[in-house]
């Protein structure tokens, strides 16, 4: 009998560590695709928060903090 392989076939695993280590690998790689699926979407919703300058002259317009005049020549200078 050869020193390596059992009489299971599969020295001291056997099928049930083939198993639990098939497991094991499932749950890694499921685990790695959450966690990069969550940076995504945090870095996603960062992106969505931050403002452009536009926005932030449109705001300032609709608030009634700067007149229609400003408004365009801040416009001219941004686009």
């Amino acid at each position: 009998m050869d020193g390596f392989i059992n009489h299971y076939g599969y020295g001291m695993m056997g099928y049930g560590g083939m198993f639990f280590g098939l497991i094991f690998w499932i749950i890694i790689i499921v685990l790695a695709y959450l966690l990069i699926r969550w940076f995504v979407e945090q870095n996603k919703t960062r992106r969505s928060e931050e403002k452009s300058a536009l926005d932030i002259a449109k705001e300032r317009y609709a608030r009634g903090e700067i007149t229609e005049e400003e408004f365009e020549e801040m416009k001219k200078r941004l686009m």
